[in-house]
């Protein structure tokens, strides 16, 4: 079969001729390219487009959770702090490990906090921890507080300085804030609150600790002891108080290099260490006589009670015992006070 003839178009000048099996668009461009050109362009705007919704998506949940942006990361400042142990059913002592005082003419040279002298220029030193290994905090504000000795007593802001905290395990770690204080002209114990100030923190719930504590020695082998308990809600409060002997246990001493290798075994050693410190391990030693009075109150909006705490010592007893007398409402932790009793036999 005889091939077919290509078509030829006059002008009137001559001939032009077309292939009738090679069509081209007007631009001289094949149809197929411009398929491929154009699918590659909805494969890219669909790309965009999705980069664009998660992007959005993720800028929502940042502002509905309230948390700094998803790159930043968070320091965790903390110190010991009474409520945040309580919650995890730890005991606690209100002789704060993290806070001391020290006259200001002697630098480095703790004095008993019980019995500061009144009008007198002092260096309150507070101990802070970064519980993050990825994130410092640098000038952090650290703040002080006082009130007098008892618990929910109304509070007299004293001065905020700021630290640079570094992460956990760096040299900058754990930090100190040296912050003055002139105790006020009325003699009388006082009770030391240390308050962390950092808005995107890890963890909130650790950065306020509380120092309250007294002592007295023992009179044949009789102590004792009296402190308010205000209410400082616009509410009554039912109030109970609960008695133990805790203290911060000595270290354990290092076993070596005995770092666990596993999640399994970090776990079993966290659990292990919290045990020495729960409430149950820590009542009245045998021997002693504690009695609070009130047990129990119901205080009315804005109230002060008066506690008494009588403490009665085995016949012989030499030494310092601590007591804490913690208040509670229902199992919501209220404040408490450590009170020593010194015993010379």
């Amino acid at each position: 079969m005889a091939p077919r003839p290509a078509a030829a178009i006059g002008d009137g000048d001559g001939l032009t001729v077309r292939s009738p099996t090679r069509r081209r668009n007007c631009c001289g461009v094949p149809r197929l390219l411009w398929l491929g050109v154009l699918i590659g362009w909805l494969v890219w705007l669909l790309r965009a487009l999705l980069r664009i919704c998660r992007l959005h998506s993720r800028d929502k949940e940042c502002r509905r959770s309230d948390q700094a942006p998803w790159a930043v990361r968070k320091p965790d400042p903390m110190i010991y702090s009474q409520t945040f142990l309580q919650a995890h059913g730890l005991a606690v002592t209100w002789d704060n490990p993290d806070i001391h005082v020290e006259l200001a003419a002697n630098r480095g040279i703790p004095v008993d906090s019980h019995s500061l002298s009144p009008a007198t220029d002092y260096v309150v030193v507070a101990r802070v921890w970064n519980g993050a290994t990825n994130a410092a905090a640098v000038g952090l504000p650290v703040k002080l507080s006082y009130l007098e000795f008892g618990i929910g007593t109304v509070r007299h802001d004293v001065a905020v300085v700021t630290v640079d905290l570094a992460v956990k395990g760096a040299g900058g770690c754990p930090a100190f804030a040296r912050i003055p204080w002139t105790t006020p002209p009325t003699p009388g114990h006082y009770c030391l609150q240390v308050e962390l100030i950092w808005e995107h923190d890890e963890e909130p719930g650790n950065n306020m600790g509380q120092h309250n504590t007294d002592v007295k020695p023992l009179n044949s082998p009789h102590a004792a002891f009296a402190f308010p308990v205000h209410n400082d809600r616009d509410r009554a409060r039912s109030v109970r108080f609960q008695l133990d002997s805790y203290g911060v246990p000595a270290l354990e001493p290092c076993a070596g290099d005995s770092r666990p290798s596993s999640p399994e075994q970090r776990e079993r050693r966290r659990v292990t260490a919290a045990r020495r410190h729960e409430s149950a391990l820590w009542p009245i030693p045998d021997g002693w006589r504690v009695s609070v009075e009130p047990e129990h109150a119901e205080l009315a909006s804005l109230a002060t009670l008066s506690v008494s705490v009588d403490v009665t010592a085995p016949d012989g007893f030499r030494g310092r015992q601590v007591i804490n007398v913690s208040a509670y409402e229902d199992a919501v932790l209220i404040g408490g006070v450590s009170l020593y009793v010194e015993g010379s036999g």
